[in-house]
């Protein structure tokens, strides 16, 4: 999976100071490890014997020249995967490399939990409803006693029940952008809190005729658009969403009208 393949890049880039992760949470969850990327053998080696370059002559007392700018692909760019790398960070693929990301605001990025009937299910058509995944991923869980009285006729008695639930916690934003090392293609965005297996859990046990998942949002209205080498922006998706942060729920007719298809939900890492 693309996620698992970011997940060693990610972690090197971090423990090498490039990225600079802002997190809330104790503690990030690393969801393993596939293969790096390198000969397409998953060892991320360059060959057999490890010389990164068996056919030529390297100069050892200079550095190599830079390489050429990615060419620019025809057309706009748009988003091909989102993927965990780990519970506090997104990798995100687009279709080609992107012009630097550094003043556009995170802000412009928002996640959801968004579910809708199919369209060719038969109550499909309704709508959809969108939840901020804070709701769903706080810590702890707690239970509180209710007691009311019940009458039946002339007997009167306490009835007393138990309430068990696990409260909302903070939300969860956009914190930082950045470029993933040598993948000019490649976006990573950290969140300020990391998601927890309460969000996850919340996708599970849907019927098939159901999309129940999370989704990422993004909208140009902002200090500096996504853009391509050339200045070709990145479309809105879904950004609505992203536009009124301090919305915790939102139920939109039809099926979700605001986003391009085909739907590119995130898999969920718990």
């Amino acid at each position: 999976m693309l996620g698992l393949k970011f997940s060693r890049l990610v972690h090197t880039a971090l423990a090498m100071g490039t990225l600079a992760m802002a997190g809330c949470v104790d503690r990030s969850y690393d969801f393993g490890d596939s293969g790096g990327f390198g000969d397409g053998d998953g060892d991320g080696d360059s060959d057999s014997d490890g010389d990164p370059d068996p056919t030529g002559d390297p100069d050892p007392t200079g550095d190599p020249p830079p390489p050429p700018p990615p060419p620019d692909v025809p057309g706009a760019p748009y988003l091909i995967d989102v993927q965990f790398a780990d519970n506090l960070t997104l990798a995100l693929t687009f279709s080609e490399a992107l012009a630097p990301t550094t003043a556009v605001d995170p802000a412009q990025f928002r996640l959801s939990g968004a579910f809708a009937a199919k369209q060719d299910y038969e109550y499909g058509g309704y709508g959809t409803f969108y939840q901020e995944i804070g709701q769903w991923n706080g810590a702890g869980y707690f239970c509180e006693e209710f007691c009311y009285e019940n009458c039946y006729y002339d007997e009167c008695y306490e009835e007393c029940f138990e309430y068990c639930y696990t409260p909302p916690g903070p939300p969860v934003r956009v914190a930082a952008i950045n470029p993933l090392p040598d993948f000019p293609d490649v976006l990573l965005l950290t969140l300020d809190n990391g998601i927890g297996p309460g969000v996850c859990s919340q996708f599970q046990n849907y019927p098939e005729q159901w999309v129940a998942a999370l989704f990422l949002h993004y909208t140009p209205q902002g200090p500096a658009l996504v853009a391509d080498n050339v200045g070709e922006p990145l479309a809105p998706y879904g950004d609505h969403w992203a536009l009124n942060p301090e919305t915790e729920g939102e139920y939109i007719y039809e099926y979700f009208p605001f986003m391009p298809q085909p739907l590119l939900p995130i898999p969920c890492p718990f």
